[in-house]
């Protein structure tokens, strides 16, 4: 395990929030989340639940059943969204960040644990190419934030979800669901 996850808290379980989506009249605002995620993967190799339901209004608006997995290597974390598409993430201190293009936008997501909320915030913005010795502005599209709640904790018996701080997953595949279905 990593520097940081000596230090990392329990995360497994079900947990749900609310989305806020800036600017004003984002897709997702208000939606009701809930993330559900399996036990930390501790051997190579190894993947887990990281499942994201997101409701308006009671209605199922989008379904995200990603995992979370080891390749080689406690520092080799990645998300598998089942189709082929894989993100690399790291731990940065407490901080879970996966930062990734898809369709003309770069992403950074971040997740973390701020004493028994689990939050979640991912920026979106332009990707526009880089100039050698040149600073290039990027515009910011949108931001999304969710805070979270544990509603139920897994009685597996298996090691728990380790880190105290994951705001990463959750946003971070809810925008990367809405670039998929646009």
């Amino acid at each position: 395990m990593s520097a940081s996850g000596t230090v990392q808290t329990n995360w497994t379980g079900t947990w749900h929030g609310t989305l806020q989506a800036y600017p004003e009249g984002e897709i997702g605002a208000g939606w009701n989340t809930t993330l559900e995620i399996g036990p930390y993967p501790m051997f190579d190799g190894s993947c887990t639940m990281w499942r994201g339901i997101f409701k308006e209004n009671g209605t199922i608006k989008l379904t995200k059943d990603n995992r979370f997995c080891r390749g080689h290597g406690p520092d080799d974390l990645y998300f598998d969204n089942g189709g082929g598409g894989k993100i690399a993430v790291q731990w940065i201190h407490n901080v879970l960040v996966s930062p990734f293009k898809y369709n003309g936008v770069f992403v950074v997501a971040s997740m973390r644990m701020r004493e028994d909320i689990l939050e979640e915030e991912i920026l979106i913005t332009g990707d526009n190419p880089a100039v050698q010795n040149v600073t290039v502005s990027i515009r910011a599209h949108s931001i999304h934030i969710k805070t979270m709640r544990r509603m139920s904790m897994s009685n597996s018996g298996e090691k728990s979800f380790r880190s105290p701080f994951l705001v990463i997953y959750a946003l971070f595949f809810l925008r990367f669901g809405f670039l998929l279905h646009a």
